[in-house]
């Protein structure tokens, strides 16, 4: 695993003359919940990228893990967590929807 590391800086950590250090992943997928609606415009000021959006508030991002720990602390994201994906589940899933057709509108039958 490629790793980042962040360095965090805040007046208390300036005050007493240190130097905090957080190692995460280079990039990473989360789960991203905001408060009153999905926030697309915070996750690319972060430098992310939405992947799949499940509702009015919630979605699925790609974020360097700078932008998840900047995410963290927003007062307008009610949410961020990291997210493990199954690949082996999700090719089964995406072989099934492969095979599958949806019905056209209009379509009654």
């Amino acid at each position: 695993m490629v790793v980042n590391d962040v360095v965090v800086k805040s007046s208390i950590t300036a005050a007493m003359g240190a130097k905090v250090s957080i190692t995460g992943p280079r990039q990473g997928m989360y789960l991203v919940i905001g408060r009153s609606m999905a926030l697309e415009s915070l996750v690319k000021i972060t430098g992310g990228e939405v992947v799949l959006r499940l509702n009015g508030r919630k979605m699925l991002v790609t974020l360097p893990f700078a932008g998840y720990l900047s995410l963290r602390s927003n007062y307008q994201i009610s949410h961020i967590g990291p997210v493990a994906v199954d690949i082996k589940r999700l090719a089964k899933l995406a072989e099934m929807l492969a095979k599958t057709s949806s019905p056209k509108p209009g379509d009654a039958g």
